[in-house]
């Protein structure tokens, strides 16, 4: 993805801090999916009560609608407070497995100040479908929910 395009994205996400929390994650998702084509689901989970719950996302619908600390990746990247990177999650026995056609996951936490307050999950059907390039972008992004709501 060009850098224009992470930009104009960025600065559209800005208008979502006028809407609803629920709204805004869910408009969130929808564009992530929308701009990149390996991003097959697109969710956003918020840590209530030590589980992370799904509050909004864009694919198919899943059985992982709560996951405890402890269980998968998800839960890997709040427990380390860092970005998970699996490019082949058949190889990583941590990984909680949603859909047959998953072959890479990129978890990235959102932090309310250097808290892990949620994340945002993202998979993909190609194997090694996330690079560095896909971590610091989707970063910003979990640094923009983390500011504007939490």
């Amino acid at each position: 993805m060009d850098q224009k395009l992470k930009e104009t994205f960025l600065k559209s996400i800005e208008s979502y801090t006028n809407m609803d929390k629920k709204a805004a994650f869910q408009g969130i998702c929808a564009q992530l999916a929308r701009i990149n084509s390996a991003y097959n689901w697109v969710g956003i989970y918020v840590l209530r009560n030590d589980k992370l719950v799904l509050d909004a996302y864009v694919g198919e619908k899943t059985e992982h609608e709560q996951i405890a600390l402890g269980d998968g990746l998800c839960s890997l990247a709040i427990v380390k407070n860092e970005i998970i990177n699996e490019a082949d999650v058949l190889a990583n026995k941590k990984y909680l497995a949603c859909f047959p056609e998953t072959k890479s996951e990129l978890v990235v936490p959102i932090r309310s100040g250097e808290k892990p307050v949620g994340e945002i999950d993202i998979d993909s059907d190609n194997k090694g479908a996330f690079g560095i390039e896909d971590e610091e972008f989707i970063q910003k992004i979990a640094d923009f929910i983390g500011d504007h709501f939490f």
